[in-house]
């Protein structure tokens, strides 16, 4: 018989857990309660010595228990509809601080019950289900279409297809649940969430019922804690941004049949105090032994696969667009132009915000492609039409470079390599490296309030940046294709707020050193304007965190 390998480790080490030759009966009243369908339990569940991985071994029954899965029919799973619907809304509930609306996929649907209350909420829903009779109730009794019959893989959905995906109560019966998980990762959008619920096995409630806790049953193949659940989701390209704990809400009836398995006088207790229910009563419970994770994708080039580099041209050159944001910049524009590196930059676009000198002659002397604001609108303005026209242009990457001369375009190479490798989703230039700002005239005043603001928005954006005021900034397509940045302030706190769209995406942001130059034709924010500006971002800040909390909606964050 052939010793089933760690599937996070690969290791073939391991100690026996439960071995269910030597088991009382306890446990097996409570596999009949669960899969009275499938015989014939696993010989025991093991833990991995390595890595602590637990896992059911040996599984030579797995073709038995998928074909099981194919003919299963569940009518007590009906009859505790209003609980498992009150349980979604819970669920959807969660998802919605991440993403509110989109497509939604959910592995193992079942009856359908959660797609229905997400169909209610606006979502567009769909479903991946092997039962044969939870597929037919949920088109036939529910009106749901698009479920397929069928395991994820053969489903074959698009790459970048769902907002959100979900799996409650599947990972540990899948034989292969890395496969699953990649390709959950293929399909789900870069600024997409993935929930997973899974029971605990660490959790205080299976070490006290040890072979009789719920969680141990022959249908399920393994066993996660916090811990190995975060590993494998690391090593399929997630990162775990929320562990919760699942709420349970089932009928008085349900519970009694449960605690019924439990031959002690606690169980009996309790069993007898829910008498004074009746039976259709719902009750909620959180037993504290069910892990619901909230993840999303990994941005590191390690786990991107063959597919996705073909699909988001990593390895080839990107193209690459520059936008100049002017005002008033007839003076400095040549100069800054000269140094864009022209073997790098694909195409420059400027967009002059109703300037009072000749900066647009001068622009289309150049041979710029040239767009003009027919009266100011300011800075942030500028940016969003800059952006506009160069993803219209077909850009893969928009590099922002003043045109005052005050940054330094010939590192326009160095700022664009973390994302043509798949490193990140936008690169900013910092004057606060190195010691960039003053060594280029920054003055005192204004390095001192950067770096005052720059670390009051590290604590409640819980980020490491080093600047979040630079004005020489890079961003992949799909960043700006993912926030929506046209919701964002005409003024300078437009740069502030597209940080905070991207943080709440979990879009990845690299910082590279630069050098700056000040003065008298470089732009600067003078004092009265500055002070505006830091309040502005004050504003930002207490937006994040009402917005953050659920306590209110802002549609620029969606």
């Amino acid at each position: 018989m052939n010793v089933t390998r760690c599937i996070l480790c690969g290791s073939h080490l391991y100690e026996v857990v439960y071995n269910f030759a030597k088991e009382n009966k306890t446990a097996e009243c409570v596999y009949k309660i669960t899969q009275s369908s499938i015989d014939n339990p696993p010989l025991g569940i093991a833990r991995c010595r390595n890595c602590g991985f637990v896992f059911a071994n040996p599984q030579d029954e797995v073709e038995k228990i998928i074909s099981a899965y194919q003919y299963m029919q569940d009518e007590l799973y009906l009859q505790e509809e209003a609980g498992r619907r009150k349980s979604a809304r819970i669920v959807l509930k969660r998802i919605a601080k991440f993403r509110r609306s989109g497509r939604l996929l959910e592995i193992g649907c079942s009856a359908g019950f959660l797609l229905d209350e997400a169909r209610k909420l606006g979502w567009q829903v769909y479903g991946v289900e092997v039962s044969k009779w939870a597929v037919k109730y949920c088109k036939e009794k529910l009106g749901l279409e698009n479920i397929f019959e069928g395991s994820l893989e053969e489903a074959r959905f698009p790459y970048n297809y769902f907002d959100a995906i979900v799996m409650l109560d599947v990972i540990e019966h899948l034989h292969n649940p890395h496969s699953v998980l990649e390709e959950s990762r293929r399909i789900l959008k870069p600024a997409g969430i993935l929930c997973v619920s899974t029971p605990d096995i660490s959790s205080l409630l299976s070490r006290f019922l040890k072979a009789r806790w719920w969680g141990i049953q022959r249908a399920h193949l393994f066993y996660f804690n916090k811990k190995t659940l975060r590993e494998m989701l690391f090593a399929c390209g997630f990162k775990v941004v929320k562990f919760k704990s699942h709420v349970r809400i089932f009928s008085a009836g349900y519970w009694q049949q449960r605690l019924r398995a439990y031959n002690n006088i606690f169980c009996k207790l309790a069993s007898r105090c829910l008498n004074i229910f009746s039976k259709k009563h719902l009750i909620k419970l959180n037993l504290y032994d069910q892990i619901e994770v909230y993840a999303v994708k990994q941005r590191s080039l390690r786990y991107i696969s063959d597919d996705e580099h073909k699909e988001f041209g990593l390895g080839k050159k990107m193209k690459t667009i520059v936008v100049l944001p002017a005002y008033n910049a007839a003076k400095t524009l040549e100069l800054t132009l000269k140094d864009i590196p022209k073997d790098i930059v694909d195409d420059i676009i400027l967009v002059d915000d109703a300037s009072t000198d000749n900066t647009v002659e001068v622009a289309k002397k150049l041979g710029l492609k040239v767009f003009v604001h027919s009266k100011n609108k300011g800075y942030g303005a500028n940016q969003k039409t800059c952006y506009q026209k160069a993803l219209e242009n077909g850009a893969e990457i928009v590099v922002m470079v003043h045109p005052d001369y005050q940054y330094d375009p010939t590192i326009i190479p160095e700022l664009i390599k973390p994302i043509e490798r798949g490193e990140a989703d936008a690169v900013f230039g910092s004057r606060m490296m190195k010691g960039g700002a003053l060594e280029g005239g920054m003055p005192l005043w204004k390095h001192n309030a950067n770096i005052l603001l720059t670390a009051l928005e590290n604590v409640v954006f819980s980020t490491y940046l080093t600047e979040y005021h630079s004005g020489f900034r890079a961003y992949s397509a799909k960043y700006l294709n993912s926030v929506n940045f046209m919701l964002n302030s005409d003024g300078f706190v437009f740069d502030t707020e597209i940080i905070v769209q991207g943080l709440l995406h979990y879009l990845k942001i690299e910082e590279i050193p630069i050098r700056t130059r000040y003065f008298d034709e470089a732009s600067s924010i003078k004092f009265i304007p500055s002070v505006v500006y830091g309040l502005g971002i004050l504003k930002t800040i207490i937006k994040y965190i009402l917005h953050k909390k659920g306590i209110v909606h802002f549609k620029q964050f969606e």
